[in-house]
């Protein structure tokens, strides 16, 4: 019996479908019998799907770079500023929905590095090394960071290998300003480190001028003018360095240090002033202040954090602690010189003087933390912190002596403005969060509770020692949804308190040559409501697109207010202003940003962003002052022949209400230019900010008992240029790696 046999072979292996039959006659023994069969042989037949650029994993945006045929010869720095809601600027800096709280990381572990060297160092790598680029906007407790903070983990196809890096770099513009600056990069599987060091030297000029003034509600009690020229030559001094030391397979060591040194060694002001005071005499008069000073400051942090997960069940705990601290001095030579003083009557103090200001301040602080995540179940999470401040001060001292006629000393102490304050805090705070997900949704709940103690301590003709202390409760609520088709939707609620500080409580005056200012002991918290929802839709290959809705309620909101003397003062014998803290604002913000991001490849991309919203306040017994106001912000970003990169940003924005103020910027143009040469070792950029010089700030003041013109122009149209040399190289051994999401 003769018979056709079809045999099909189905084999499918990487996406591809493959059948096969016989095409060859062979001769075969069946139950005795021979037969022929005739084997007959398809075609191979493919079956793939499009590979996407951009998918969501969770709470994770990917930028699926080994999936773009644009980025081919590109770099890593190139494929970053391609990831969806980062925008980069001339310099190297990151922000992501405007927010400059962006963490760096590099295949699950913080960086630390930033600016010129995290641009540098992306630019050495080439972009086929990396695999996808993760955008987390609101990580989950899992990831262990601090609230606010947003991640943008690079997940590289290929390993890197113990690699050393060195950069040297030169930046400065034509104000002038000149940076020079080196790094040092090492990178294994267990040890991450890195160390920048940094000097720089600037000149500046700027010139303001405004006038004011001042009623008792229903008359003029005096009006003012001034002029100032300020001319400034400063240094900056900046040392970093942070390690990230990988202990075992699951407990990881950071450490990061910033150190900042700063000030200025000939900084002249030049004020000329006239002004008119009607009450309790008339008065006319006119003078010049001038001022010669010295400023230094050194400014920084140091923080470390030990991070272990448990692989069994998913919990980490998280352990760390920060120290802030700040010391400056400000030493400076102080002039006046009267012009004109006609009908001032003796008890007025309208004197030239010839004094010596010195101030100085600090601020330390340091903060513990420790943070625990468990997943109950695959759908649901529980998050616990608890932080303490064991220890906080800001310690403010000034001294002002005059010179003695007689004795050619400064030694004549200014009892009225001289005295010493300090401001002690500590706090106990915990955290509480439940998280739970379904399919494509997820609801985060949140409590935060805070206790804290102020004690405010001054001396000097206004002493002060008082004991302050708050509780105060923080919940919140988010809801995120997402979809196959790409979209991603966030929905928020949060109550937030804001507790008064030091300086708004003291009954201490600070006395300045023509008013002062004093704290509030009736002030109380102030409670802002706030709401959000915003949607983000992520298309394959051309970009992404997102419109934010919000609307900010707060009340009891404490604002300084400004105002006059109804009568003169008991020190300075004339009718002066004063300002005060106080709970008398009821404020609202309600709006909507919308961007917009078209790539029509990884060499070129164009952002727009723009925002709308409607504000006002109401101050007791007084109508509700309300304004609509809008800001745009375009950027264009090219690279011509894969080589030169092309930056050009333009932004405007109409005035904006505040506190008995509406301020008013200009439209401001910016162009730039980079390239990268000799097979990456040498990195050149240029650009020019503000191309119309229109640096201009204007501000009005209009309060009840005082109304005031202000405006400041600053020369902001400059050319700004760089310059980078690497040495070494970056160890590339090709293979996958693990990224933040899968920690």
């Amino acid at each position: 019996m003769k018979q056709h046999l079809l045999l099909a072979v189905v084999m499918m292996t990487a996406g591809v479908l493959s059948a096969q039959t016989t095409d060859s006659i062979t001769q075969a023994k069946l139950d005795s019998i021979d037969v022929k069969m005739k084997m007959l042989k398809l075609k191979e037949i493919s079956i793939s799907a499009p590979k996407p650029v951009y998918s969501m994993t969770g709470e994770v945006v990917n930028y699926n770079v080994e999936n773009d045929e644009t980025v081919r010869d590109l770099t890593a720095w190139d494929a970053i500023r391609n990831a969806p809601t980062v925008q980069v600027d001339e310099e190297g800096n990151l922000t992501m929905r405007g927010s400059e709280q962006v963490e760096v990381w590099l295949n699950g572990r913080h960086t630390g590095m930033k600016g010129e060297v995290i641009r540098a160092f992306f630019e050495s790598m080439p972009a086929e090394a990396l695999a996808r680029i993760e955008v987390i906007k609101n990580p989950s407790a899992k990831y262990m960071v601090e609230e606010g903070k947003h991640i943008l983990n690079i997940v590289t196809s290929a390993k890197l290998r113990t690699s050393e890096l060195w950069l040297i770099g030169l930046s400065g513009n034509t104000r002038p300003y000149f940076s020079p600056w080196v790094s040092y990069v090492r990178n294994s599987d267990r040890l991450k480190f890195n160390i920048h060091l940094a000097g720089s030297h600037s000149h500046g000029e700027s010139n303001s001028s405004g006038d004011a003034t001042l009623t008792d509600g229903t008359d003029t009690t005096s009006h003012f003018y001034y002029r100032t020229t300020n001319e400034s030559a400063r240094y900056f001094g900046d040392l970093m360095f942070n390690i990230d030391f990988k202990i075992d397979s699951v407990t990881n060591l950071h450490v990061n240090s910033f150190n900042l040194l700063q000030g200025d060694y000939n900084d002249l002001m030049v004020t000329h002033r006239e002004q008119w005071d009607y009450r309790p005499d008339s008065v006319h008069y006119r003078y010049r202040d001038s001022s010669d000073s010295r400023f230094a400051m050194l400014n920084g942090s140091l923080s470390f954090d030990i991070k272990r997960r448990f692989r069994r069940k998913g919990q980490n705990l998280k352990f760390g602690g920060v120290w802030n601290y700040m010391f400056n001095g400000n030493h400076y030579l102080q002039q006046r010189l009267i012009g004109l003083a006609e009908g001032a009557p003796t008890a007025m103090v309208l004197d030239g003087y010839d004094r010596i200001n010195d101030k100085y301040g600090s601020r330390n602080t340091v903060d513990l933390s420790l943070t625990y995540n468990h997943p109950v179940d695959s759908n649901d999470a529980l998050s616990f912190r608890i932080a303490d401040r064991p220890f906080g001060n800001n310690h403010n001292r000034r001294d002002i002596c005059y010179l003695d006629p007689t004795w050619g000393h400064y030694s004549i102490s200014d009892t009225l403005r001289n005295g010493i304050a300090d401001y002690y805090t500590s706090s106990l705070s915990a955290l509480v969060s439940w998280r739970h997900e379904w399919a494509c949704t997820t609801l985060t709940i949140d409590l935060y509770g805070k206790h804290s103690w102020l004690h405010i301590q001054s001396t000097g003709l206004f002493p002060d020692d008082t004991l302050f202390r708050f509780i105060t409760f923080e919940p919140s609520l988010s809801l995120t949804h997402r979809t196959k088709g790409m979209h991603y939707w966030r929905f928020r609620l949060s109550h937030n308190v804001n507790t008064p500080t030091g300086g708004d409580l003291t009954t201490s005056r600070i006395y300045s040559d023509d008013s002062y200012s004093t704290g509030n002991r009736n002030l109380h918290s102030s409670y802002t409501e706030k709401a959000t929802v915003s949607w983000n839709k992520y298309f394959q290959k051309i970009g992404n697109m997102g419109v934010e809705a919000y609307a900010n309620y707060t009340s009891d909101g404490i604002e300084s207010v400004t105002a006059s003397t109804p009568y003169a003062d008991e020190y300075l014998g004339r009718v002066i202003t004063y300002s005060m803290p106080m709970n008398i604002v009821s404020s609202y913000k309600a709006g909507a940003d919308a961007n917009i991001t078209y790539r029509p490849a990884a060499w070129a991309s164009v952002s727009l962003n723009a925002s709308l919203y409607r504000s006002g306040y109401a101050v007791e017994d007084e109508p509700m002052q309300e304004q609509t106001s809008w800001s745009i912000y375009a950027r264009l970003w090219t690279k011509v022949a894969k080589l030169v990169n092309i930056d050009a940003n333009i932004s405007y924005g109409t005035p904006a209400l505040g506190f008995y103020t509406q301020e008013q910027k200009a439209v401001s143009i910016g162009l730039g230019a980079s390239a990268t040469l000799l097979e990456g070792r040498l990195s050149l950029r240029a650009s020019i900010s503000d191309l119309l010089n229109n640096n201009m700030t204007s501000t009005t003041v209009a309060a009840p008992t005082y109304a005031a013109n202000s405006s400041s122009h600053l020369s902001s149209r400059y050319l700004t240029f760089g310059l980078t040399w690497r040495i070494g190289k970056l160890n590339l051994e090709y293979q996958a790696r693990c990224s933040a999401a899968g920690q």
